[in-house]
């Protein structure tokens, strides 16, 4: 009896996640402006949870680690500056890209510190006060009746401690326009894959995610006034051990990369089917992940594609 009841309740749970992207679209809520979280991007970027112990890289030629905890294994970089606008919240990071009105990637750090009782955000999806004036902010409406989830990068339920916390992974920002079987499928289970590392076994993860975007060039595919729709989503997890850092990380240090199509039909894949590499990826984005990373280190785990 007892084992029936477990495997109910953790298929109750897989239903309500699914049930909770369905709601997103249908989500009505009141006024953005009167729902919208206080201003979160800072300056230097003072991370919200202890940062990690770990120093700088330094034998290789890692690049010094960045203030915020989220940027902790580096600041992603590529070769055209231009069309990265940094910014750096209490919850997350991120490069937003206003020729695509999406984010380039986004940056954030996960470990059991993040998770509570906080209840998931009710309403819609809000634009984030904190773009410059002249760059177009993405509201909600920029997706409805696109075909297309808003789809978290930094997952709402990674960010329960507080009711803040959780409303500023509602923020446009931090939302890539993704098919629902995408969003509700692999994706999700790796998500779910994170927080049971996080969250029940103790690691510090530092996870960096975002869509393939066409380098230099206007999107083919938008939604909205212009939102670009990524044919491919990327995300790259480092598995670490609580406070520690860049120095930390060796060639044994486990490492997951994925490339997911954004497409229908793969509701019912897991996560794993998409196991790539951290070069790979970078040979698709353009950027250079894991840059406070010593370079040896670097070479050894971005070339694995684990198991």
């Amino acid at each position: 009896m007892f084992v029936v009841a477990l495997i109910g309740g953790v298929g109750a749970l897989l239903h309500a996640c699914r049930a909770d992207r369905w709601l997103d679209d249908l989500a009505t809520g009141t006024d953005e402006g009167k729902s919208r979280p206080r201003s979160t991007t800072t300056a230097t970027g003072a991370p919200s949870a202890p940062g990690p112990k770990g120093g700088p890289a330094r034998g290789g030629g890692g690049k010094p680690a960045d203030a915020s905890v989220h940027l902790a294994l580096g600041i992603p970089t590529d070769d055209d500056p231009s069309d990265d606008h940094l910014m750096r919240k209490p919850q997350y990071a991120l490069s937003y890209n206003a020729d695509q009105n999406v984010a380039n990637w986004v940056s954030w750090q996960i470990d059991a510190s993040w998770f509570g009782d906080a209840p998931r955000h009710k309403g819609k999806f809000m634009t984030d006060p904190e773009l410059p004036s002249g760059i177009y902010r993405v509201t909600h409406d920029d997706y409805t009746g696109s075909g297309y989830d808003r789809g978290h990068m930094v997952r709402s339920e990674e960010r329960t401690r507080s009711p803040e916390d959780n409303k500023v992974t509602f923020l446009m920002t931090n939302i890539l326009p993704q098919y629902h079987d995408l969003n509700a499928g692999p994706w999700l289970r790796l998500e779910e894959h994170c927080e049971n590392l996080g969250r029940k076994q103790g690691k510090q993860l530092f996870v960096m995610a975002g869509g393939i975007l066409k380098r230099g060039k206007k999107a083919t595919k938008t939604i909205g006034k212009g939102v670009a729709v990524p044919d491919t989503f990327f995300k790259i997890v480092v598995v670490l051990d609580p406070r520690e850092g860049p120095g930390d990380v060796t060639e044994s240090t486990p490492v997951i990369a994925v490339l997911m199509p954004n497409k229908e039909g793969i509701m019912d894949e897991g996560w794993e089917k998409y196991r790539t590499t951290v070069d790979e990826i970078e040979r698709r984005t353009g950027y250079d992940f894991l840059t406070a990373v010593d370079e040896d280190v670097q070479a050894e785990i971005e070339a694995k594609k684990g198991d």
